[in-house]
């Protein structure tokens, strides 16, 4: 008997020894996905004006699209960041011309990292080129987004 109760203690022994290493690795793998995960922000000219939410380690998408209506007319897009300890660059990039009558156009997109807490202003500038008319019959185009971001 005195066999049997001993077993049991060793079994019930080498459990316990077994089992607290595991719980305490499946309680620190939950407790490094405990934050919020990341999330891309996508704004375009239809958010010209406001003001958006952003939480630090988010990625900040402008996508524009730039157009070339007639050869020698076109316009084109470059946006900038006020703040870049807030909001830094990280790329731009624009799609290949798609075609479509007689002139064409394409997607201007910029990413920005939110990388830290604080506000930042995205500033967008949309410059034209008009060949065939005097500058002030095709001004530039411009607008702002400020961002606001959260620790």
């Amino acid at each position: 008997m005195r066999h049997n109760l001993d077993r049991r203690e060793r079994n019930l022994n080498l459990m316990r020894l077994l089992v607290a290493p595991l719980a305490f690795l499946i309680l620190a793998c939950g407790a490094a996905t405990g934050g919020p995960a990341h999330q891309t922000v996508a704004l375009g000219e239809k958010d010209a004006g406001t003001t958006v939410q952003a939480h630090v380690g988010d990625t900040v998408q402008i996508g524009l699209v730039e157009s070339f209506p007639v050869p020698g007319s076109s316009l084109v897009w470059d946006v900038t960041s006020t703040n870049p300890s807030v909001l830094s660059v990280v790329k731009t990039e624009r799609t290949p011309q798609v075609r479509s009558g007689p002139g064409g156009s394409d997607t201007y997109s910029a990413f920005f990292n939110a990388a830290g807490a604080g506000q930042a202003t995205l500033n967008a500038h949309g410059a034209t080129t008009c060949e065939a008319m005097a500058k002030q019959s095709c001004p530039d185009r411009a607008f702002t987004i400020t961002v606001l971001v959260a620790g």
